[in-house]
């Protein structure tokens, strides 16, 4: 009964945030259900215990990125259906919020990991690097150069 309450805690903790980065990485929402379903799994069996909330944040983090690119090397990728993805957006930027959400879509995923802890998980760079076990500049370098390419894909916007 404890390890129930202790689960749901933890999935309610962290459940939207895995979904969201684990959504980034395959675009659909079956595949992006099943790794959550696999990473919670896995979290239920992990007898290591962690040693505090922030490891245990980085593990589940960590599990949920690996299980995704697992699949994707072992599947072909699927097109992102974008009604999946859920914006509060006006209708005079819908189109470029669309591409904006695309191009980080089509990032690697070193860099699609950076950005989304940082833009839309609100994670700080620290907090990233010692997610991914990276060092504070490789992170700033991942988020720099993520933003130097969206810059130049989206050069057609510039004007608007």
């Amino acid at each position: 009964m404890e390890q129930n309450k202790d689960f749901n805690t933890i999935y309610d903790k962290y459940g939207e945030m895995l979904y969201r980065i684990a959504f980034v990485y395959l675009g659909n929402t079956y595949d992006t259900e099943d790794v959550l379903q696999d990473v919670f799994v896995a979290f239920l069996y992990n007898t290591s215990g962690h040693k505090s909330d922030e490891h245990e944040k980085a593990w589940l983090i960590r599990t949920t990125q690996n299980k995704c690119i697992n699949l994707l090397k072992s599947t072909t990728r699927k097109n992102v259906d974008i009604d999946d993805i859920q914006l509060s957006i006006d209708e005079n930027s819908k189109d470029l919020h669309i591409d904006i959400i695309n191009r980080i879509l089509a990032l690697p995923p070193k860099y699609k990991t950076a950005v989304i802890l940082h833009y839309y998980n609100d994670y700080s760079v620290s907090e990233i690097a010692k997610t991914l076990k990276i060092s504070k500049s490789a992170v700033k370098m991942r988020l720099k150069r993520s933003r130097e390419l969206l810059k130049i894909q989206l050069e057609d916007y510039k004007n608007e």
